[in-house]
């Protein structure tokens, strides 16, 4: 074998070395951008659930209020209502 030959044959290797390491660095540009993407999916749909939690949390919560103040009508009235009886057992 001879050194020109030699020298072409190593050229071939780094040429191949750097073919495959080009590709490998392309693959994981890829697949480093699909995964930013599922995370951004992911970030989106977790920012809809927060917004559609805090909505619900919302509703709750009015509906706790309306719940409440029905409640105290309800024993306000019951108070007046024991205290007629009360005035009309005395008579």
């Amino acid at each position: 074998m001879s050194f020109s030959q030699i020298i072409i044959g190593v050229d071939e290797s780094v040429s191949l070395s750097v073919s495959l390491l080009h590709s490998r660095m392309l693959s994981n540009r890829e697949s480093a951008r699909r995964s930013r993407r599922r995370k951004q999916a992911h970030l989106t749909e977790l920012e809809t659930q927060v917004s559609q939690l805090r909505d619900e949390n919302s509703s709750l919560i009015q509906r706790l209020s309306d719940v409440n103040k029905k409640y105290r009508d309800s024993d306000h009235e019951n108070r007046v209502l024991q205290a007629k009886l009360e005035t009309l057992r005395a008579q």
